[in-house]
């Protein structure tokens, strides 16, 4: 049994459990100042230094029922409640969550990289300044605990926590609604774009430390305190963002603007589709003489008649065919996209943490 599991468990499952309680507070509308004093509160618990200092012990693997006692310690550190059928519910997605992600990653690298996800989590969710400071030292105790073993001595020590969760298979419907879990429970693992292969290149990695080698040998994937991670696992899945790259993100944006463009020719539309205007003048600017004014005045009101006459018997203006086929196609594919994606929205809120 590998002596570096626990701070993998310890910190993944803390990074889960801090994002299934920041969706549930918003998803019930709790108030932004309890809801800002929770997270900063159970980071604080989770990362407090007495807690970290036998973590990140060089020992034998903590087992999960006393795992589970000191995050049930650290969920209940604040003014919130969790009753027994909460607290279950919220372990089996901590749990499933990790081992989902452990299961998936694609080397030793991506590893570290997840635990660093969820700590950069961390530190975007608190506001309290020595909680900022907590997640800033574990971040250091991270690169300095793993930065000195070997490709297979944290390869090791995944298989290890994978071992210990191995009897947990729990179906939980956001990971089957993005079909990364079958019905089963076993985890259905998509080609994601950060892909270390490990198990091609272990004989050349394997005992080399991960500091000696670039970051780049193993498809990049930053160690710094601000640096780009490349993996998606251990990010929080219950955000609408999750899985969106910078470049989609433009894309969308881009989407978007189009969308808009898309309203205002629409309005355009509806108005150059009459052939008959109910146009009214706003005012008249006079540049005669007044001698001539009295005639023009009158030639004025006999149009004007003449224009009121024609729109009493044609209440309704007549569209033109394809305009109206133009605006219906715009309508379409402005309001079919918001509602789509004001759906998923609602669907994500009501069901994010559901365990099937």
């Amino acid at each position: 049994m590998s002596l570096h599991s626990t701070p993998i468990l310890y910190l993944n499952m803390g990074g889960e459990m801090l994002y299934v309680l920041r969706q549930r507070l918003k998803a019930q509308k709790i108030d932004i100042d309890k809801t800002i004093q929770v997270l900063d509160d159970v980071t604080i618990a989770l990362l407090n230094p007495k807690i970290l200092s036998s973590i990140f012990e060089a020992s034998p693997m903590i087992e999960i029922p006393q795992l589970r006692s000191t995050l049930e310690s650290v969920a209940l550190s604040s003014i919130m409640k969790l009753d027994k059928s909460s607290m279950d519910k919220l372990f089996d997605l901590m749990i499933m969550m990790v081992k989902y992600q452990l299961t998936a990653a694609t080397g030793p690298r991506e590893v570290i990289l997840i635990i660093l996800n969820h700590i950069d989590a961390m530190r975007d969710m608190v506001s309290d300044v020595n909680a900022q400071k907590c997640v800033s030292m574990v971040h250091q105790m991270i690169i300095n605990f793993y930065g000195c073993l070997t490709f297979d001595e944290i390869w090791n020590a995944r298989q290890s926590c994978l071992n210990e969760l191995e009897s947990y298979n729990v179906r939980v419907s956001i990971l089957l609604r993005r079909s990364l879990q079958n019905d089963d429970a076993s985890f259905n693992i998509t080609p994601q774009k950060y892909n270390e292969k490990y198990t091609e290149h272990r004989n050349i990695l394997a005992s080399m430390r991960i500091k000696d080698v670039s970051p780049e040998t193993c498809c990049g994937g930053s160690f710094d305190a601000f640096g780009d991670r490349k993996t998606l696992l251990g990010k929080n899945i219950y955000l609408p963002t999750y899985g969106i790259t910078e470049s989609t993100r433009r894309d969308s944006q881009q989407l978007l603007r189009d969308c808009g463009v898309k309203a205002e020719l629409g309005m355009l539309a509806v108005q150059l589709g009459t052939e008959e205007t109910n146009y009214e003048r706003p005012f008249t600017l006079n540049l005669l003489s007044n001698m001539d004014e009295e005639i023009v005045n009158k030639a004025i009101d006999a149009e004007e008649n003449n224009a009121k006459q024609n729109n009493s018997e044609n209440e309704k203006p007549k569209l033109n065919e394809d305009y109206r086929a133009k605006l219906d196609t715009v309508y379409a594919d402005f309001f079919d996209d918001e509602n789509e994606g004001l759906k998923r929205s609602m669907d994500l809120l009501d069901l994010l943490d559901e365990i099937e």
